[in-house]
This record gives structure tokens, sequence and C-alpha cells, in this order.
């Protein structure tokens, strides 16, 4: 497949690749690679190694139990560089799944507003898959901000054909730092970009994030990241994100009042 860079995109991919290298990573497993815009920008930069991807969208559309899979695709970049990716296919925040490779960072650019079931699910894969000082990099749409400000929108997102094309939750940083937090990392960074293109009266959005208020910032920033490093290995999580209903059917939540209900799922990891 041959890949162009959308236009939303064009400015969010070098900031991504450009953290990564002042973070000095040599090795990169991105999650949710699909439709593969940044699997060809980490194929064309000479300095990071893209060891795999994860993508539950070439089995299903659907978040269901997926068994695992690993699927080689062949890709060409807008430079012109051909690539064969090894992508694991399963469902991220489902299963609790072992990858080969121990790379230096994991991406999850703009995935975890698009889960459906349990996001630290996924967080505590990543877990797995790092070592102690592991970086986890994650941007998300930063649920704080105004809405389109200057005109007039829904503030939910539009139906699309299946789940995985819509945002379930939108993050404040409160809430992803905790999250991030309780599923064995440290926090090395977080805070509000926008490395989104705009025109017209958005880009007045762009002189109010500037303003050195933190309500401002907070409200015209369109971009939430948190940077960290895997301090800790977590197996399941000492209590529930604040985030979350409460509830005894979470799955791998081991707090006293639910630890009887999660046991018996609390030590199922696949291999690929």
């Amino acid at each position: 497949m041959s890949l162009t860079t959308p236009q939303c995109t064009k400015k969010r991919i070098p900031w991504t690749l450009q953290t990564l290298k002042m973070l000095q990573v040599k090795s990169v497993v991105e999650v949710g690679s699909h439709p593969w815009v940044m699997t060809a920008a980490l194929t064309d930069e000479s300095e990071i190694d893209l060891l795999a991807t994860i993508s539950a969208e070439e089995t299903t559309l659907w978040p269901d139990d997926i068994d695992p899979e690993k699927i080689n695709h062949e890709i060409v970049t807008q430079r012109g560089n051909t690539a064969s990716i090894k992508t694991y296919s399963f469902n991220i925040e489902r299963r609790r799944t072992r990858i080969e490779e121990t790379p230096d960072a994991v991406l999850a650019c703009e995935v975890i507003e698009h889960l459906v079931r349990s996001p630290h699910t996924m967080l505590l894969n990543i877990n797995d898959w790092l070592k102690v000082g592991g970086v986890l990099v994650i941007t998300t749409p930063n649920g704080c901000q105004m809405m389109h400000p200057f005109g007039r929108a829904p503030r939910m997102p539009a139906y699309r054909a299946h789940c995985y094309e819509r945002h379930s939750f939108v993050y404040g940083p409160p809430q992803l730092v905790d999250l991030v937090g309780l599923c064995g990392f440290s926090i090395v960074d977080s805070g509000y970009s926008s490395p989104y293109p705009s025109t017209g009266m958005q880009q007045i959005r762009k002189i109010f994030a500037a303003c050195p208020m933190r309500y401002l910032s907070e409200k015209f920033h369109r971009m939430l990241y948190v940077v960290a490093r895997k301090s800790r290995d977590v197996s399941c999580l000492s209590r529930t994100p604040g985030m979350y209903v409460p509830s005894a059917s979470w799955e791998f939540i081991s707090t006293a009042e639910h630890r009887p209900s999660n046991m018996k799922n609390q030590n199922r990891v696949d291999g690929v």
C-alpha cells in the first residue's frame, strides 16, 4: 500500500518523532497502527527502529475477543521506501498478550480515546512489553477544551460506520495521569499542545492558547500528552481509576472489595 499524510497529522507526527529523539529512543512498538501514517513516518526515520505494530482493525471491526496472530504488511512511504511491517492483531483492551519484541518505547497516539472497554488493560499490556525505564508516549484530544468555541457543533463525535472510528471518552490531564500512574509508570511530562492546522477564525485559538493563564491553555489547546517511564511491573491495579465507574466486574483490578470476582481472569496472558 502507498501512503499520503492527512493534513490533520502533518504537525502531530513530527511532534511525536521529536519527542522520541529527545528521549533518545532507538526502538519502538506502535499501538493503533491503522491507517499506517505514523508507521510510514517511523519507517522513514533512520534514527528509530520500528519493531512492530499493534492493530485489531486488520482482523475485525468489533471489540470482541480476538485470538492473537501475526501479520506482515508491505508499505510504501511518501519517500518511496518500502518495508514489511510486523503487525500483531488482537484486542489490546481485552486480551493480555505478550509480544516477541522488547522496545525502548511504546507509542499510543490518538488511540486511547477510541477504546470502548477498559483502557487500563492496554496500559498493562504495554507495561508487560517494556523494561523498567522504558518509555510510554500517549497523545489524545484534550477533553477540557471548548468544543469549537467560534462555531456551533455537537459536543460528541458523529456516528461512524463502526466503533473504532469514534471517540468513546475524552480525557483531561488528571484522569489520564492517574490511569497511567496506576499501571506502573512514572510521569516524565504531561501537558497540552496544538499540533493541528487551523484556518479562519479557528486561528484565534492559538492566540488564546499561548496566553500564560492556565485556564486559557487548558481550554484552547487541542491535544493532551503524557510521557512516562515504566517504574515497576504491574499485573493488576491496586485500585479502580478515578475515571471509572466503581464495579466488581472490572478485570485486572485487585482492590479488596473487588478481588474475589477478578482473580479468575488476572493470570491469563496470551503469547503470539
